[in-house]
C-alpha cells in the first residue's frame, strides 16, 4: 500500500476509536464515573509528518489497530463531569469523520479501478 492508504486506514482507526470512547463515556456518564481517554500522540504526528512528506511507509508500520486500542484507558473521573452533550457532539463529529474517510477511499479505489479496467 503507499502512504495515503496507509494515513487513511490510521484516521479510520483513530476516528473508530474515538467514537468507541464517546460511546462508553455517553454509557458511563450517570453510572460509576468511570472514563476512557487516550493519547494519539505518536499516530497524529505521523500523520502531521506524511503531510510535510517526511514519513516513509515504514513509519505506519509500527501503528497498528490494536497499538492504537492499547493507547485508550479506563480510569476514574477526575474533576468536572463530563458534559453529556459534548460527548454526543463528539461521537457525532467522530462518526462524520469516519464517514468522510470512507467515502474518500472508496473514491480512490473506484478511480483506481477505473484506470486499471482502461475506461
Amino acid at each position: 500500500m503507499d502512504i495515503t492508504t496507509e494515513a487513511v486506514r490510521m484516521g479510520l482507526d483513530i476516528a473508530q476509536l474515538k467514537l468507541q470512547m464517546a460511546s462508553f463515556n455517553i454509557s458511563h456518564a450517570d453510572t460509576d464515573g468511570m472514563v476512557q481517554r487516550a493519547d494519539f500522540s505518536q499516530a497524529l504526528g505521523a500523520l502531521d509528518s506524511a503531510v510535510d512528506g517526511a514519513t516513509q511507509l515504514s513509519a505506519f508500520a509500527g501503528l497498528s489497530s490494536h497499538q492504537l486500542a492499547a493507547e485508550v484507558s479506563t480510569s476514574a473521573s477526575s474533576g468536572a463531569a463530563l458534559s453529556l452533550d459534548d460527548l454526543v457532539a463528539q461521537a457525532s463529529i467522530q462518526g462524520g469523520v469516519y464517514r468522510a474517510l470512507s467515502e474518500g477511499m472508496s473514491r480512490r479505489f473506484g478511480l483506481m479501478q477505473l484506470a486499471i479496467s482502461g475506461k
